[in-house]
């Protein structure tokens, strides 16, 4: 705006002192005449100064009074006129409310520097602080975040050097974008089969991006308080983390707010985590190494292989309830499972079968435990039951997040009620003299 207003003071000016030698010249030759109303307008027009030169300079028109006496006086009122206007203008850019006011306009039409100084430093995922150093990819995200940002202002208050000035704020819910977000961010860190656990700001403003981009939230107005002090006559705002949290509609807050995922969600990803795993992720999870502990060489790797399939296969959960008390929370949850007194009620028959002959008496102990591992291979193969067992899982918020860790019951429940159905098991077969078969699993 300064370089044009600039350019046509310059231009306004040439034209005047030029339209002056012009008409000097037409005067000397009798020519047509260049108006006094058109050079009168050009100097009103801020060109004055170029017509009162172009008079003095080709002695044009210096016996006219009306020259002589108004263009020093349009002169000076136009000096007068800039002068007030200059004045009244650092009064007002100056003042505690156009201060604020430029800074929100900032906001309103950002550039890099001032999108990143918003939320970059102020922003955590979890305990882990997001990294200063962006890039124009992440400043684009940011630039998303502020798409719908508005202001109002609705007061000030001078006092002496110190100021006060209040703003409506309104923008995306922010309460439920970071919801959203600090749930995309649980789900890539939970840690039960992870490939990868470094996190980066550039995953952050990536998740960010997707949640702004997936997602339409409603418009929330919150009011920002600007505190500003006067240095050499300039009003200067007093910039603070409240501050910087009101201009992001709280979204600061809420995303260093422990509790802003409830318990039950934070179980939820939880367990859908690990219901998201394959058959192989389950076996390195459990650490599965002949979990029946048949000690057989031949059949307990396809014995561990059939296990994890089918537990991979039929794991699921509900959760029935959950509470919170403070920092702690407990949850009834239902877990569905491979049905294990199934499978060893299928290999109990089986065992009776082998023991009802007069192979299981021939055979040595390296072809019994074969035989033993054998069937119970085969009864896992003909397994089709899924069990369900209810189990309580209580856990606390550590200041971060909400700390989940699975006791034995979980695991038990998870494994498909392994030790009720070996207690079952064993039950049964300690009652027979002939040569007994103990199942147990490994821890």
């Amino acid at each position: 705006m300064r370089i044009i207003l600039i350019t046509y003071i310059i231009a306004i000016n040439l034209t005047g002192f030029v339209l002056m030698g012009i008409d000097k010249r037409k005067a000397m030759r009798n020519r047509w005449r260049i108006s006094e109303r058109t050079l009168f307008l050009i100097a009103l027009l801020f060109g004055c100064v170029g017509v009162w030169l172009g008079m003095y300079a080709f002695h044009h028109k210096t016996l006219h009074r009306s020259f002589r006496i108004g263009l020093p006086l349009i002169l000076a009122l136009q000096l007068l006129l800039i002068l007030s206007g200059a004045f009244l203008y650092q009064r007002f850019t100056n003042s505690p409310t156009q201060t604020v006011r430029h800074e929100l306009s900032q906001i309103s039409e950002p550039d890099a520097g001032t999108l990143a100084s918003l939320i970059s430093d102020s922003c955590h995922t979890g305990s882990q602080p997001v990294s200063a150093n962006i890039s124009n990819a992440d400043v684009n995200v940011i630039a998303l975040f502020f798409r719908k940002f508005k202001y109002d202002i609705q007061s000030e208050k001078i006092e002496g050097d110190l100021a006060t000035v209040t703003a409506d704020i309104t923008n995306i819910d922010m309460h439920a974008l970071a919801q959203d977000l600090c749930t995309k961010l649980l789900k890539e860190s939970v840690s039960v089969y992870p490939e990868s656990s470094d996190d980066s700001a550039k995953d952050y403003y990536q998740l960010l991006g997707d949640t702004l981009n997936e997602n339409t939230y409603n418009l929330v107005t919150t009011t920002a308080t600007f505190h500003l002090q006067k240095e050499r006559s300039r009003w200067t705002i007093l910039s603070d983390n409240a501050l910087e949290d009101e201009l992001t509609g709280g979204f600061i807050s809420y995303m260093n707010d422990p509790y802003i995922l409830p318990a039950s969600a934070s179980l939820s990803i939880q367990l859908d985590a690990l219901k998201a795993l394959t058959a192989e992720q389950w076996a390195d999870y459990l650490s599965v190494n002949d979990i029946f502990a048949t000690c057989n060489a031949d059949y307990s790797r396809d014995i561990d292989a059939e296990y994890i399939r089918q537990l991979a296969k039929a794991f699921d959960y509900e959760i029935l309830r959950c509470t919170e008390n403070g920092d702690r929370a407990n949850a009834a949850v239902r877990i569905t499972s491979i049905d294990m007194k199934k499978v060893l009620d299928i290999y109990k028959n089986h065992l009776l079968s082998y023991a009802a002959t007069t192979k299981s008496l021939r055979d040595d102990d390296t072809q019994f435990s074969n035989e033993t591992a054998r069937l119970l291979l085969q009864s896992l193969q003909e397994n089709t039951a899924v069990t369900s067992t209810d189990i309580n899982i209580s856990f606390r918020n550590n200041g971060s997040i909400w700390d989940i860790s699975f006791n034995q019951e979980f695991t038990n429940a998870l494994m498909g009620n392994m030790s009720g159905a070996i207690n079952q098991f064993n039950s049964v077969t300690n009652d027979y003299e002939s040569k007994t078969v103990i199942v147990a699993p490994v821890d």
